[in-house]
């Protein structure tokens, strides 16, 4: 780009290459791990049928919601069994409690006889010359029921584990910035500023090396920002403008950081980097000077977190954090290009 005439000119330039390389077409965020159960379609757990449309996305969703880690579900026909003709060899219990979910099913009704019909007989009908008139398509909602919440039901087969490394710059920021990492094994990745704690899914539930440890920087990032630390504003409501704000700041933490872990990131990892905060594009555009601060944010972040980790010493990190607030105290100018020189140690912030 040619020479800023000022920190106006310079800071619109910096907001419009940031925002175009969020832009890049294809770029969708993808979650780099999977929940127990949670990379299957939901299917139905007698007749192995997997919903789809409506169905599988509703029956996603209310998996998710309830914290189910099994892709099977079933009718209270087929839970009950009484002719024990679907699962003959086990006792099936709802769990007491247990709330339904409705999946939609569409058949052919016959207006002639006034009968409902199966797919295949509608089809046999119109084989046979009926004319498509003579019938319309009805609809009606069955209750099913999850898997995890029917008590004697078999297990799903276990699959391989692989076998994920923490790495241990991931550990020892862990220790030294007392911030524990519990690997619960949900579907969440998650900051708890009230309990100044880290929740991530289970290590083999990872799609590789980089996404768990990416993922834990991107947490330990946020917990730079308690009262505590550094005291940012992290105590934001889900959506809201300063929250997105705290993401950008821990997702360029985490595109810093990740020069020091053991693995290289893969050009899918820089997209994803990305494509997290694409979301970001008009903000960035409408109030430039938001990227210099969150890229300044994010490099306080960033040394205090190689403190931690011992990369650097104490005085190191002093010098650095006193420059920056040199900076800030002389001009925004300066501050801009020291943030643009840190921006430039990520391959694309993320």
């Amino acid at each position: 780009m040619a020479r800023p005439q000022n920190k106006e000119e310079y800071r619109k330039e910096l907001a419009e290459t940031f925002a175009n390389i969020l832009e890049e077409k294809g770029l969708n965020w993808k979650k780099e791990w999977r929940a127990v159960g949670a990379d299957e379609a939901p299917r139905n757990a007698v007749t192995g049928h997997v919903y789809n449309g409506t169905n599988c996305f509703y029956l996603s969703l209310m998996a998710y919601c309830r914290g189910y880690n099994d892709p099977r579900w079933a009718t209270m026909i087929q839970i009950m069994d009484n002719d024990k003709k679907y699962h003959p060899g086990e006792k099936w219990h709802l769990k007491a409690g247990t709330k339904a979910v409705y999946v939609e099913y569409w058949y052919p009704y016959d207006l002639v006889k006034n009968k409902a019909l199966t797919w295949s007989q509608y089809k046999d009908e119109i084989d046979n010359g009926r004319a498509p008139k003579e019938f319309r398509l009805s609809t009606k909602y069955t209750a099913v029921f999850n898997a995890s919440q029917i008590e004697g039901i078999s297990h799903l087969p276990e699959k391989e584990k692989f076998t994920v490394p923490i790495d241990e710059l991931v550990n020892t920021l862990s220790h030294n910035m007392n911030v524990p990492v519990f690997y619960d094994g949900g579907d969440r990745a998650y900051y708890s500023p009230s309990k100044d704690e880290i929740h991530l899914p289970a290590p083999e539930n990872f799609t590789s090396e980089y996404a768990l440890n990416a993922t834990a920087l991107h947490e330990l990032a946020h917990s730079t920002g308690h009262a505590t630390r550094l005291n940012r504003d992290i105590e934001n409501t889900f959506g809201s403008e300063s929250y997105a704000y705290e993401e950008l700041v821990a997702e360029i933490t985490s595109c810093f950081m990740g020069v020091n872990l053991e693995t290289d990131s893969t050009d899918a990892n820089i997209d994803n980097h990305k494509a997290y905060v694409q979301s970001w594009v008009k903000e960035i555009r409408d109030k430039p000077e938001k990227l210099v601060h969150a890229i300044k944010d994010a490099q306080a972040a960033t040394t205090y977190m190689e403190e931690k980790a011992e990369i650097i010493t104490p005085e190191e990190s002093k010098k650095r954090n006193s420059e920056v607030m040199e900076v800030t105290a002389d001009g925004k100018v300066k501050e801009a290009e020291n943030a643009s020189r840190t921006a430039s140690r990520c391959r694309g912030v993320r």
